[in-house]
């Protein structure tokens, strides 16, 4: 598995291109895991505002980005919560080589894996996991959650288990709020913490040998 966390879904931009092409190659199926959406989506409509093709405002960041590595339009398929079978869902998981996992509230996204039976295909993919932000954290065996308009409230929460021994900041910024919770997570788990700046990300190969790339700082 080659796991890779970022901030952002714009992986063709000059920054990450030279690292990502390494994982990324032409003739892929990618299979885009759209489920941290927040809880105002409520139906299929609201879904296909976000991630449709033609209407989705989200839907040609987490797909068109796949074509600088040589990746087709066909060989993209995407999990839709609203209108997909459970076994169309572990389907599409099962026959990718690439996993996106999008960005949003990764607790919401944990609680509809769990509740659509998907766990055990996710935690059996052994391909290229990219995430970000949320997809990010939720790669992670545990992970903590920085209070944000979002989320009023600090927390730690369970992830995927794809990666573990760190923790990371996401859209770090290198302020005094961000840095003291840092300072919490490390103090209260002993782990490193990766604070990701916007332009930042984290590549985890198959022997697990940790590559950043862009802007990250190491806090331990």
């Amino acid at each position: 598995m080659i796991n890779i966390l970022m901030n952002t879904s714009m992986i063709d931009e000059k920054w990450c291109v030279p690292v990502l092409k390494k994982a990324l190659k032409p003739g892929m199926k990618v299979c885009v895991v759209a489920l941290s959406f927040f809880d105002d989506t409520k139906t299929g409509a609201d879904w296909n505002r976000q991630f449709a093709p033609g209407q989705g405002i989200w839907y040609r960041s987490n797909h068109d980005v796949f074509f600088r590595y040589g990746i087709r339009d066909e060989d993209i398929s995407w999990i839709r919560y609203f209108s997909d079978s459970t076994e169309d869902m572990r389907r599409k998981i099962e026959q990718a080589d690439v996993l996106m996992l999008t960005g949003g509230a990764p607790d919401l996204a944990m609680k509809r894996i769990k509740e659509k039976g998907l766990k055990k295909a996710l935690k059996r993919f052994s391909g290229v996991v990219i995430g970000y932000s949320a997809g990010a954290m939720m790669q992670l065996d545990r992970y903590h959650i920085t209070p944000d308009a979002d989320y009023p409230d600090f927390s730690y929460q369970t992830g995927l288990g794809y990666v573990n021994g760190f923790d990371i900041e996401v859209h770090y910024a290198n302020n005094a709020h961000q840095n003291g919770y840092i300072e919490k997570v490390r103090q209260e788990t002993g782990k490193p913490v990766y604070a990701m700046y916007e332009d930042g990300g984290i590549l985890i190969d198959e022997d697990r040998k940790i590559t950043c790339f862009g802007r990250v700082d190491l806090l331990e």
